[in-house]
């Protein structure tokens, strides 16, 4: 997969190979790299002069509690205006790994259907991927395939281990790369294309239930805003997936995806030891931020008991049978003005533990409809009093470093249970 951008607005996004996690652990041979002397390329002197450059940023910890990073080539327009209207250009991605194994993929571009006017514009081609600390070689070949002219260059790649990592053993099963495939709608988030599964355990020492509720509603004054419900689905989504990869043994995990604004659970799944992404993922794209139903806004003093109705049903009212985790996910929440609220009709239990990780999904200062500064600061998120009976471990996270520390912090205290 690759993306292209044209002038920093227009984006084209390309579907690379989808691959299972077994060839994945040999390398991923990309079939394309066969058509041409992929290797004799890296060694020629006498290469075609193309205007272009690339660049490997440092990698970065990512949502998805995977280091990530990125190859960027940027292509001069007039590169691309002069070879207008024959064959396509191509560009090849190769990462080697400290071991040999190799992990390919490629682009065309076509230029018969090349715009006119591109001449002024830079094209920049750019493929993210998941990677796991080591030592890498990255190769990337530029190709014209109707004269044959081609380029290429190399660069190393050093990939540190996180410093004082809460986690350190988590990647130790992950191939070395693993190319990021573009998803459409909300897969673009949750990934589901990549097959890599972190290495989370959690053993307790007797059988519990564990109920995770993620709050996907962003607060009520931006819940017709796109850009908002892609900001919280770009945190929360991939906070679901680590957690719903931990391998819970004798606990039993359940999952709820909620919609406060109308009083509604997206996608349910108990008993879960692989989320099934296809209905959970249908679910959620059937939801329009910007859309809410005449019925939902006048009922919607009621937002705050549906939330505490769904953490009390988690809860139950049978005593001492197991011991229960309830685990609330959810970004920054406020509601609008006449929403009843008031906290939580349960007392603490010995054999219930909640745990709340508020992320901080939102800037930290917003305008309200007056015009007037509004602090989006956690202090005065309104989640939190209305648990405050339950007495929750919070963890306020706006960071994936956070989150790791946090998920440290739970797993270590599940554990305990």
């Amino acid at each position: 997969m690759l993306l292209l951008q044209v002038n920093r607005f227009a984006i084209l996004t390309v579907f690379g190979a989808i691959c299972s996690l077994s060839l994945l652990a040999q390398g991923l041979p990309d079939p394309v790299f066969s058509t041409v002397p992929f290797e004799r390329w890296l060694t020629e002197t006498n290469q075609t002069h193309f205007r272009w450059t690339v660049r490997v940023p440092e990698p970065g910890l990512s949502s998805h509690q995977r280091l990530a990073a990125r190859v960027e080539v940027e292509v001069d327009g007039a590169e691309l205006a002069v070879r207008r209207g024959r064959g396509d250009f191509r560009v090849f991605v190769q990462i080697d790994d400290k071991a040999g194994l190799a992990f390919q993929t490629h682009r065309d571009f076509d230029l018969e259907g090349l715009r006119e006017g591109i001449k002024g514009n830079n094209v920049v081609f750019t493929q993210p991927f998941f990677v796991v600390p080591g030592d890498y070689r990255v190769a990337v070949a530029a190709f014209d395939t109707a004269t044959g002219e081609h380029s290429a260059v190399k660069r190393n790649l050093r990939v540190s281990p996180l410093k004082k990592d809460p986690l350190p053993g988590m990647w130790r099963d992950l191939p070395a790369i693993e190319f990021i495939e573009p998803e459409s709608d909300s897969g673009r988030w949750y990934l589901p294309s990549i097959a890599g599964r972190l290495h989370l355990p959690v053993k307790t020492r007797h059988p519990i239930d564990v109920a995770l509720l993620v709050n996907l509603t962003p607060p009520e004054r931006s819940s017709g805003s796109t850009r908002v419900w892609n900001r919280s689905l770009g945190v929360l989504l991939p906070a679901t997936k680590v957690l719903s990869q931990a391998d819970w043994s004798d606990a039993t995990f359940n999952l709820e995806l909620l919609d406060l604004a109308r009083r509604r659970v997206t996608f349910r799944q108990e008993n879960l030891r692989a989320l099934d992404w296809t209905k959970a993922g249908n679910a959620l794209d059937g939801v329009n931020p910007g859309i809410i139903d005449v019925k939902s806004l006048a009922d919607r003093r009621h937002n705050a008991d549906f939330f505490l109705d769904r953490v009390g049903a988690r809860i139950g009212a049978e005593k001492n049978r197991r011991p229960r985790v309830v685990i609330v996910l959810s970004g920054l929440v406020f509601f609008e003005p006449g929403v009843e609220m008031h906290p939580i009709a349960t007392a603490p239990r010995s054999d219930v533990l909640v745990i709340y990780i508020r992320y901080r999904t939102q800037p930290p200062v917003s305008l309200n409809s007056e015009g007037r500064r509004r602090g989006y600061g956690p202090e005065a998120a309104e989640l939190e009093p209305l648990l405050k009976p339950l007495e929750p471990w919070l963890f306020d996270v706006a960071t994936p470093a956070q989150f790791r520390t946090a998920l440290a912090a739970i797993m270590a205290r599940i554990a305990e249970l």
